[in-house]
């Protein structure tokens, strides 16, 4: 404004004086006119009106402060801001994935008698806590005959934030049912009421946390321990007891860290013909070594297993930078010890036979790789490692206790080794575009009880492409490619499964700002490939529903 001002006023003195000069020719007179000069100017204020926000919904804070305990080179995926439930096969066994959206309700249904239900709340929170909620339900039945299955999960938890100190609290309630219909039909007839089977769960999870420092000897820790119970409809349970209890002390400006945690889980498990424990109990003592360009992991971690067998697990890794923003090579040796709980195996196996002999997996990688990038929206790796297995846990059909082979025994191979080589790239754009690679190769060069590592997938490659292409539709598809799995026959000989391509896709558009629709593609292709021998996946599926948001 004032720069107008001083033009407008420029423009009077100049108009000023040109007119004295003027009657001072025509009048050729000392004498100067009176004269009056009026500007006036009418301003009228406008206020610019403001775009309205665009909301996006993100997920509720769960850690105040998340420290490092101890370093492990994470698995290179892909992650966008917005999600959208994948709903995969039994056959692919369950995916988590976080919640999409702090308060929605999903409810959708499709063939194959499809009823999907997911609802979560996240917005229950202040300054002193904070509350969240996550139920999910999938519900199939198959074409086959008998081939019918249920998966149901309910998790609640939070956090009570006083002075330093977060104090926490979760539940998990789950139940999983399926059918045992992987039999010849032709020669078999079976009551569904028989071969149904049903795994049931609950666990209490209790921890607190220093969320800033509140003692002289600078330490953070983040004690937890959890109560559990899990069973199935044969009259198999399992009930334990953990606890994991990490601290870490930064030492030297943080420049060195020295940590050490107890970590421990106390097992009891019973069925029709056994009773018997499985437990270990494990010392984490680590030094890690922070440079401007490289991070030094230096651990050892004493482990007491079943039937008190000690165990030295090796806990070693380096990750360097060559270039500030560019190639950062990473190597290490990990050592590990699998307890092979019923809760593991028939969540990874669901048509698994309750009772099997109970023995802990020792695990050993060595492994280097590096990781890199072009420019902001290219990243790509890779890693190449050497594995031990000592008791490795694997399925193969029982053609003992049913002579069909619908269920399966665990059987353990004393020693195995095997090479394998990971690779993964991605590209993204923003929130709008992305696509990501992933594939993972392993040659179990030796085994020692077995011919084969039976259903252990010897290529995995994974594909996902997210397009947003507008401001209310969001589009997603995956794939899954496995190959080189072996199954064990009835008379003793190795058979080897076909490969196959699961493709799923899902679409979702905002109608109104609370209200969306979507659509969910599994298995695009139709096929009835096998993950487990003698179970044909779910055809083709198509769910569609809608997505109230709150």
């Amino acid at each position: 404004m004032r720069k107008y001002t001083k033009y407008i006023s420029f423009l009077a003195c100049s108009f000023f004086i040109n007119d004295i000069a003027l009657h001072a020719q025509q009048k050729n007179d000392t004498t100067i006119d009176n004269q009056t000069i009026e500007i006036t100017q009418t301003y009228k204020p406008e206020i610019a009106k403001p775009s309205k926000p665009v909301i996006i919904p993100s997920l509720p804070r769960v850690d105040t402060v998340k420290p490092r305990f101890q370093y492990e080179v994470p698995q290179q995926t892909l992650s966008y801001t917005y999600h959208s439930v994948p709903i995969r096969p039994l056959a692919l066994g369950a995916s988590k994935s976080p919640m999409p959206f702090q308060n929605y309700v999903k409810l959708g249904y499709g063939n194959l008698s499809s009823l999907y239900l997911d609802a979560g709340v996240g917005s229950v929170k202040t300054n002193d806590y904070e509350l969240s909620a996550h139920f999910s339900h999938l519900s199939q039945k198959g074409n086959i005959e008998n081939q019918q299955s249920s998966r149901t999960n309910l998790d609640a938890g939070g956090k009570y934030f006083t002075s330093g100190h977060a104090i926490g609290a979760s539940v998990n309630f789950l139940r999983n049912g399926n059918t045992l219909y992987g039999y010849d039909h032709d020669l078999y007839e079976y009551q569904k009421n028989t071969i149904k089977q049903a795994f049931t769960g609950v666990n209490l999870t209790l921890s607190a946390e220093n969320t800033q420092m509140n003692n002289s000897m600078n330490i953070w820790y983040k004690p937890n321990v959890s109560f559990g119970l899990y069973g199935d409809k044969f009259e198999a349970k399992e009930r334990y007891f953990a606890f994991d209890i990490p601290a870490y002390m930064p030492i030297d400006d943080s420049s060195m860290i020295f940590s050490l945690g107890l970590k421990g889980n106390f097992t009891r498990f019973e069925n029709s013909f056994i009773a018997t424990n499985n437990n270990y109990l494990q010392v984490n003592p680590a030094l890690d070594i922070i440079t401007e360009k490289s991070n030094i992991h230096i651990g050892v971690s004493p482990t007491w297993g079943k039937n008190s067998t000690c165990y030295l697990l090796p806990d070693i890794s380096l990750n360097t930078r060559i270039f500030k923003k560019g190639l950062a090579l990473v190597a290490g040796w990990k050592g590990g010890l699998n307890q092979n709980t019923y809760q593991q195996l028939s969540q990874k196996n669901p048509f698994i036979y309750n009772d099997y002999n109970i023995q802990q997996t020792k695990t050993d990688q060595v492994y280097g790789g590096f990781e890199s990038a072009f420019g902001e929206h290219i990243s790509f790796g890779g890693t190449a490692a050497w594995h031990q297995y000592k008791h490795l846990a694997l399925f193969v059909n029982d053609y003992v206790t049913e002579q069909d082979g619908k269920v399966f025994d665990v059987v353990y191979d004393n020693k195995v080794q095997a090479i394998s080589i990971d690779a993964f790239i991605r590209y993204q754009v923003g929130n709008t575009f992305g696509v990501s690679g992933s594939a993972s190769w392993y040659n179990f060069y030796k085994t020692t009880t077995f011919d084969k590592a039976y259903h252990e997938p010897a290529f995995k490659l994974t594909g996902n492409l997210y397009f947003h292409p507008l401001q209310q539709l969001h589009l997603n598809v995956n794939m899954d490619f496995w190959n080189g799995m072996y199954a064990l026959n009835a008379d003793g000989t190795n058979r080897t499964m076909p490969a196959f391509v699961d493709l799923s896709a899902n679409a979702e558009y905002n109608i109104i700002p609370r209200l969306s629709a979507f659509v969910q593609l599994n298995n695009i292709f139709g096929s009835h490939y096998q993950r487990w021998n003698q179970y044909d996946s779910y055809g083709f599926n198509i769910i569609g529903g809608i997505r109230f948001k709150f």
